[in-house]
């Protein structure tokens, strides 16, 4: 499954934690833009990942892409923080 919707805005490559391997994952499910993958979501986004590369469902990747979504580096998310979003994705 992929989302649709205008590829205009922020390309993933110049947001914060995405790399060029995160970057075609997320546009291979179909996320191209910051914007569109604020919309949404981290853990949506890192479903669809996983559900598209079966392995690759790491913690660092769904802590990657909440802080791009928040324009930090993924570090600076607080640790309570952290550990919700890891729980909601059944990584803790």
């Amino acid at each position: 499954m992929s989302i649709g919707g205008s590829t205009r805005g922020t390309p993933m490559e110049r947001a914060v934690n995405i790399g060029p391997v995160l970057s075609e994952r997320l546009s291979s499910v179909g996320i191209d833009t910051l914007e569109q993958l604020k919309q949404l979501g981290a853990l949506q986004a890192w479903e669809l990942i996983a559900d598209k590369t079966p392995g690759e469902e790491c913690v660092h990747t769904l802590l990657a892409l909440e802080g791009a979504i928040r324009s930090v580096r993924w570090t600076a998310i607080s640790r309570p923080e952290r550990d919700r979003l890891l729980a909601a994705a059944g990584l803790r």
